[in-house]
């Protein structure tokens, strides 16, 4: 990720819809399947970049940061987070089968061996541990948002679920997420690639986070908001991204 993003993520976390409606989602999801137990579980969020979600695990869970960024650990502990670690996330520095909930959000899609990293989370989490991830969704969705946060891939529904299911991880949930705004994000980019054959610039790609009138982003949250309550009773069909709730087999499994 281009280090100036870090800042503008830091900024606009705490208000954006996108950021304030995925963690509202994530934390639905994570209850839904109680993923936090009585509040004790051992929570390691990898790329946890400037601590949004971690910030939303204070008092829930006995939770972990790790990132490679040192500019992002330093916004975490702005955020008054500790228990941060500055590390490799496919060479995981956490002892095997010692985690109960591993959170790899948006995070896959940076790496560039992908399957080094699912062999990391597999070793770390205990048996009966769960994985949390999200990914962008969707090739053709490709643009210069991901040129500027290093993506490596965007993914197709059946590459990530064969990722997780050849690590001998057992999925619980597997759905879509972010569909309610998929038709207008989808049609921004469109438009953009368009713009950009008859515009061509050398720019410095950046991240495509459009401010918005208070009253439209205040709807967009609630809109999210919406859809992690259908999350909890079922899949969806598209959407932006994928979500993604896998299992690590017992012994008895």
């Amino acid at each position: 990720m281009n280090p100036e993003e870090y800042e503008k993520m830091y900024v606009q976390e705490n208000t954006y819809w996108w950021f304030q409606g995925r963690k509202k989602i994530l934390l639905g999801m994570m209850k839904r399947f109680h993923l936090l137990g009585n509040g004790t579980l051992r929570v390691l969020d990898i790329g946890c970049g400037t601590g949004l979600i971690l910030e939303g695990l204070s008092g829930r869970a006995f939770s972990i940061g790790l990132d490679f960024s040192s500019k992002a650990l330093t916004f975490c502990r702005q955020r008054g987070l500790q228990n941060l670690i500055r590390g490799d996330v496919s060479h995981l520095p956490i002892s095997e089968s010692s985690i109960d909930l591993i959170l790899a959000l948006d995070l896959f899609e940076h790496i560039d061996d992908d399957r080094a990293l699912m062999r990391e989370i597999t070793r770390v989490l205990k048996p009966g541990g769960c994985l949390l991830a999200t990914v962008p969704a969707h090739r053709y969705l490709w643009s210069q948002h991901d040129e500027a946060l290093h993506h490596f891939r965007r993914y197709s529904k059946g590459e990530f679920r064969s990722l997780v299911l050849e690590s001998g991880l057992l999925l619980r949930k597997y759905s879509y997420v972010i569909t309610f705004t998929y038709i207008p994000i989808l049609l921004f980019r469109i438009a953009q690639k368009i713009s950009h054959i008859f515009h061509p610039t050398n720019t410095k790609p950046k991240t495509h986070i459009i401010m918005l009138p208070g009253l439209l982003n205040s709807i967009l949250i609630k809109v999210l908001e919406l859809e992690g309550t259908l999350l909890k009773r079922m899949n969806l069909p598209i959407g932006v991204s994928l979500l993604c709730i896998a299992e690590k087999k017992t012994r008895q499994s």
